[in-house]
């Protein structure tokens, strides 16, 4: 007798659970010579401008959850100076801001350039413009409070500890605060970050001998010890030219090292110091929380204009020529080509473990771009006389404009697409019927009002 065999269909409800992942972008050096804060100026508002600058890397800063950069100048006020000791315009720092950094990174080697004074007015306006900073303290206190910096987003709590081998000479009294690299200090600091539940741990470090390529024995000796103590991730900045990168395996665990990551922007235009790095990796929950991915773009520092006004632009490599005839002229496109061909070869022969972000002409992001060379729309808000940003909702994501008359115009973020501009600008009127909303078509050269 056959046997009966029965089948049960088992019905359930699935919850599909998508992982946990945080992109975490580092930046380099940001520097402010006296011919960066020049070109900055204009005296019909008598401020300083630099959102332009920002333009082509912005949407690639903006690709990542959290976005971290080392700011190598104290906001110490006027007089402002460059090079050798640094006092920035506060506009800077907001440029920043809007161009998508989320972090800044104080202790390095000219954070003491303009005495206490400069290092707590850093803080200050650092703190009035809601940018998470660490580094550099007023006190024990504050610094016992606030460090390491906790960050945590999408699920993921990611501790940031930042120091510098030394500050050029000059120093701050008591109880101000710079973070300088030190085993005790470094090894006090893990223990508490992972008391305070941090899941990752990533350490800046200000290190390295200047415009070297390669890393030096110090670099090698403090990657060695940081990796022991815990610490997941090493970023590096001082040398102001692009180091490797490395993907490694310690102690069968995944670490990540970028040596020096350049200038993010500077007026130091020699060979090699003319560009810089961005670091993008992906932090992901796993087994626990693990680096899945690591890109890299590399970006040359280009002193242009745009509508009349100098800017020192950063551009990752990209055909602007093609779109807009003559923005990079013989010499400077030279120049950007030889800074990249460079940075790849260095990363052939050196680094392991990162891909390259290009940006691709028929990708989102190269219509951005070409938007950018030959034209984009924009709702403008406002145009004002004065350089207070206005107070919107929606201020985050709003862009700072020159007109041609000197005025400052607040607008929306670019769009290649005349209709969805058009269904923001409706919005904005919706909502704040009193304010002169109205589309715009901004061109390198001229900007346009499209009428109703």
């Amino acid at each position: 007798m056959g046997k009966r065999i029965g089948f049960f269909l088992l019905f359930c409800t699935c919850t599909v659970v998508h992982a946990q992942k945080l992109t975490l972008l580092y930046g380099g050096d940001i520097m402010s010579h006296g011919p960066q804060i020049k070109a900055a100026y204009h005296p019909e508002t008598d401020s300083y401008e630099y959102d332009a600058s920002f333009q082509f890397i912005k949407p690639i800063i903006q690709q990542a959850d959290l976005a971290i950069v080392n700011l190598e100048v104290t906001h110490a006020g006027k007089p402002y100076s460059g090079y050798p000791q640094f006092s920035a315009p506060d506009e800077l720092s907001l440029a920043l801001k809007t161009a998508g950094f989320d972090v800044l990174i104080t202790a390095n080697n000219h954070s003491c350039d303009g005495g206490a004074k400069g290092v707590i007015r850093t803080l200050d306006v650092l703190d009035k413009m809601g940018i998470k900073h660490t580094g550099t303290f007023r006190n024990k206190a504050e610094r016992d409070a606030n460090y390491p910096l906790m960050l945590e987003k999408n699920g993921i709590r990611v501790a940031l500890l930042n120091y510098t081998y030394g500050t050029n000479g000059l120093t701050v009294p008591s109880p101000l605060i710079i973070n300088y690299i030190d085993s005790n200090t470094i090894r006090k600091d893990v223990k508490k970050a992972k008391e305070q539940g941090a899941e990752y741990i990533v350490c800046t470090m200000h290190w390295g001998s200047e415009y070297q390529s390669l890393p030096n024995s110090y670099q090698k000796k403090w990657e060695s010890y940081c990796y022991e103590v815990g610490i997941d991730m090493i970023i590096g900045s001082h040398p102001h030219v692009i180091q490797p990168v490395e993907r490694k395996t310690i102690n069968k665990k995944e670490r990540f090292t970028a040596w020096s990551l350049g200038n993010y922007v500077s007026n130091q235009r020699d060979r090699y110091k003319n560009g810089g790095l961005m670091v993008l990796t992906t932090l992901e929950r796993r087994k626990g929380i693990e680096l899945t991915d690591v890109r890299h773009t590399f970006h040359y520092v280009h002193v242009g204009q745009d509508r009349g006004v100098k800017c020192y632009y950063m551009l990752p490599d990209f055909p602007y020529n093609t779109f807009k005839k003559g923005f990079l002229p013989p010499e400077d496109k030279f120049k950007m080509e030889q800074f990249f061909n460079d940075s790849r070869l260095l990363f052939k022969d050196h680094s392991k473990g990162s891909t390259e972000l290009k940006v691709d002409t028929t990708s989102e992001l190269g219509a951005t771009f070409i938007g950018h060379l030959t034209g984009y729309y924009v709702v403008q808000v406002e145009e004002k006389n004065d350089t207070i940003r206005p107070n919107y909702s929606y201020s985050d994501s709003i862009m700072r404009l020159l007109s041609s008359t000197g005025k400052i115009i607040y607008t929306s973020q670019p769009y290649s697409s005349k209709e969805t501009a058009i269904t923001l600008k409706n919005k904005w009127k919706k909502e704040q019927p009193e304010k002169p909303i109205q589309l715009l078509f901004i061109r390198p050269e001229t900007i346009e009002i499209i009428p109703e």
